[in-house]
């Protein structure tokens, strides 16, 4: 039946022909650098718009005759352009900056066309300005941590770039760098994400109503798009924080026809600790240092096609070296990303839009260490891969002005090798879990259907999956639907419905986010992940505020966990589907949000009641007990105020409190000495297994971490001068009344539960420079 359903969503077009109609079509670009901008809107009168897609790209059906057309987007000039429409037309536009703030803010309050069936609640679309005045700790931007903010995102830990969305788990969250996945967000242990706010041009979220063109997670999807290079004139960005220095530089390779962007972010934390270290000349070193490197390309080859070519690589890297006593010492532990992704955009008419693109990902993790004292050398190495190999095609198909279809597929080939060890001496050679290597095929096609009559916006889709690995064979239908009611008054009301599934699994026990987190593919024993969820809501729009309330309840099948005690990348010839448990989970809540979006105080103020549990029928004796990430109540207030703006300086203070429920952590119930076993061993130190101290799990999540709460404050200043240079200073001060908020807990050998703090009040300061 779902196949059918399918089918026909795939096939059924419907639009009405009362009389001879033509089509505009074009791109929608930035005046000053030709970015193309994704949203915005072109008008031709009442119940006549449409918004461009991703790539900057609208296209408008009407009757014959005389239009004035506007395009606006927010922070631009609105362009207004006459045309006597006759025939099929092509005509782009490029919006100029500049306009007045009072205009920005009011039509930032807007519902955002690119997703006008789903609330504020259930989509996120921040602007990378406003990001980048928020507080910070250390100076760092970071846009994971902006939208821990808004109601429903929670974060896994204090400070921690890592993200949990309605309940899910930070591995059910899709997040995209300009269409590729990217499966570890996490630099110096989850204390700062890869994104370098610098090198992205646009962040949409969505909680709720999921489009059917997005599949592979359970929770929610971030796609994150880079800025695509200057076609104007050379431009660079240098920024400086007590954490890291980051230079900027895009250009024209081709004046109006191609350019590039280039983006390098560093740490400076290794550079003192090494002068440190050679000056009190010690025998080794020890460091840490991260990186990001972001580069594009575009080239527009002629008005119907267009070429990027996208690249990412981020890794971060803890090593020791020492040489004492005629042996040199070597430790180095790595993580890191690279993406690279070719897309080409072409038009095949005024009404079909495609986007083909080819991306690889891959995430790998090192844990590499020797020992050479001239006559024997000893390597240890552990290491975990993945890599994901894809062909892609997106098509928008404009029926009529009310009527768009989306649809496409993607074929990929993922490669996993988790937990691969290697311990290699003079005469022996050892390679554990060579086995657990794992190679899976994946088919995913979909179609969206887009009604828009004015009052009623209708999203219906429909999204397969086949997934191919070992003998088996996995077939997945998942029906999407959203629906909207708007009156003129400003009020609307909205309800969808998403199911979703997850082919691959991340292997943690903790909720920090580590480098340690394994990813592995689902198996012949080990199924995907299924979620449902249904979401309903309300908003009313003022002029100067928006008001919302949203119910969500999800169901979750077949998620796992991973045995508590348990580790990975260990010496253990031990296969990780061996200490995993298959269950089921649920999450409910409510959010509400109110928003000031006009005047000199801009902000917004949110509330979540949430619930979110789990059911293994081999842990806490098969009842449902409360997951990880069960955070009943959070409370969030992100602001603004001006203090003074004109064309060449500006100054604001920026605000940012949050109070949340403690998360819940799992200690040890009983420590005993273990029974001698058959197959006993004795460890590296020569005890038996017999003597030493085990530990056992029996109520999960059996301590609830005390309330969580901070405040921070920020200042920004910036000032630009006649020749467009801009210098902009930030200071933001991290909880500023110094709440010890509990990092983690742990037991003392007396059995005490301790608790660990690691961020006092911290002040920063940053520094931009653009030219």
């Amino acid at each position: 039946m779902k196949r059918n359903i399918l089918i026909l969503l795939l096939i059924i077009p419907f639009s009405v022909f009362a009389q001879e109609k033509f089509t505009i079509s074009g791109y929608v670009e930035s005046q000053s650098d030709m970015e193309r901008l994704a949203g915005a809107t072109v008008v031709a009168g009442p119940g006549l718009g449409v918004a461009t897609n991703s790539y900057g790209f609208y296209s408008l059906t009407l009757p014959a005759g005389a239009y004035r057309l506007n395009c606006r987007f927010v922070g631009y000039k609105t362009q207004t352009k006459q045309i006597d429409l006759k025939n099929d037309t092509i005509l782009n536009f490029q919006l100029a900056t500049g306009i007045e703030l009072e205009e920005i803010e009011v039509k930032a309050n807007r519902t955002d066309e690119a997703a006008s069936q789903l609330s504020s609640l259930s989509f996120l679309n921040p602007g990378m300005e406003k990001i980048d005045r928020m507080p910070v700790i250390l100076g760092e931007r970071d846009v994971l941590k902006t939208l821990q903010f808004q109601p429903g995102i929670k974060s896994a830990r204090e400070n921690s770039a890592g993200f949990n969305v309605r309940g899910g788990s930070n591995d059910q969250n899709l997040i995209l760098l300009d269409g590729v996945p990217v499966y570890n967000v996490n630099h110096l242990f989850g204390f700062f994400s890869v994104f370098n706010s610098d090198a992205i041009k646009d962040v949409s979220m969505y909680k709720g109503g999921i489009p059917a063109r997005y599949g592979g997670r359970l929770s929610s999807v971030l796609d994150i798009s880079m800025k695509e290079g200057n076609m104007k004139e050379p431009h660079g960005i240098f920024s400086i924080s007590p954490v890291s220095a980051r230079m900027t530089y895009e250009a024209p390779l081709k004046k109006d026809t191609a350019a590039f962007i280039v983006s390098l972010r560093r740490t400076l934390l290794d550079i003192p600790m090494f002068l440190y270290q050679t000056a009190i000349e010690r025998d080794g070193n020890y460091g840490y240092y991260f990186y990001d490197f972001n580069a594009k390309t575009n080239w527009i080859i002629n008005p119907r096609n267009r070429i990027y070519l996208s690249f990412y690589s981020g890794n971060d890297s803890q090593y020791y070296n020492n040489n004492r006593d005629g042996t040199n010492s070597k430790y180095r532990y790595s993580w890191g990303n690279i993406t690279s992704v070719f897309r080409w955009n072409h038009i095949f008419s005024q009404k079909l839009f495609s986007n083909i693109s080819a991306y690889y990902s891959r995430y790998q993790l090192n844990n590499h260490g020797s020992s050479d004292s001239g006559e024997q050398e000893m390597v240890f190495r552990a290491t975990s891969d993945m890599q994901d190999l894809a062909l892609k095609a997106d098509f928008d198909w404009y029926v009529s002005p009310s009527y768009t279809i989306r649809f496409g597929g993607k074929a990929s080939r993922m490669q996993f090798a988790p937990n691969i060890v290697q311990m290699k001496g003079i005469d022996t050679d050892i390679r554990l879990n060579e086995e657990q290597k794992n190679n899976s095929t994946h088919f995913e096609y979909f179609a969206e259907h887009n009604l828009n009559t004015g009052k009623f916006n209708v999203n219906l889709g429909m999204r397969g999956a086949t997934y191919i690995t070992g003998e088996k064979t996995y077939n997945y239908f998942e029906p999407r639907a959203a629906l909207k009611f708007r009156s003129h008054t400003g009020f609307s009301a909205n309800a969808s419905y998403t199911q979703m599934t997850q082919f691959i699994h991340l292997l943690t026990n903790s909720s920090l986010g580590m480098p340690t987190d394994l990813w592995v593919a689902s198996t012949d024993e080990v199924k995907p992940q299924e979620s449902e969820q249904v979401s309903t809501g309300i908003e009313q729009r003022l002029s100067n505020y928006v008001f919302g309330f949203e119910t969500y309840y999800k169901w979750l099948r077949d998620v796992i966990r991973f045995e508590e005690g348990a580790v990975f990348l260990s010496s253990q010839d031990t296969k990780w589907n061996e200490n995993i448990s298959v269950g089921r989970g649920r999450a409910y809540g409510a959010e509400f949000m109110a928003k000031k979006v006009h005047g000199k105080l801009t902000g917004m103020l949110s509330y979540t009641l949430s619930w979110s549990e789990r059911q293994f029928n081999e842990v806490n004796q098969g009842r449902w007990f409360p997951h990880k990430y069960d955070r009943r109540h959070d409370i969030s207030l992100l602001g603004e105020y001006r203090l003074f703006k004109n064309e060449y300086r500006e100054k604001s203070i920026s605000f940012g409190f949050t109070l949340q429920s403690g998360n819940n952590l799992s200690m040890p119930d009983v420590e005993y000495e273990g029974m001698y076993l058959p197959g006993g061993s004795e460890n590296s130190r020569g005890v038996p297994d017999w003597q030493q101290a085990k530990q056992s799990f029996d109520n999960p999540n059996n301590l609830k971490m005390p309330v969580f709460h901070h405040l921070d404050l920020g200042y920004n200043t910036k000032r630009k001068k006649q020749n467009g240079k801009t210098y902009t200073w930030s200071f933001s001060v991290y909880n500023v009344y110094n709440r010890m908020n509990p990092w983690y807990y742990y037991k003392n050998p007396s059995g005490k539960v301790k608790q660990v703090s690691i961020f006092p009040v911290i002040p920063s300061v940053g520094f931009k420079y653009t030219f």
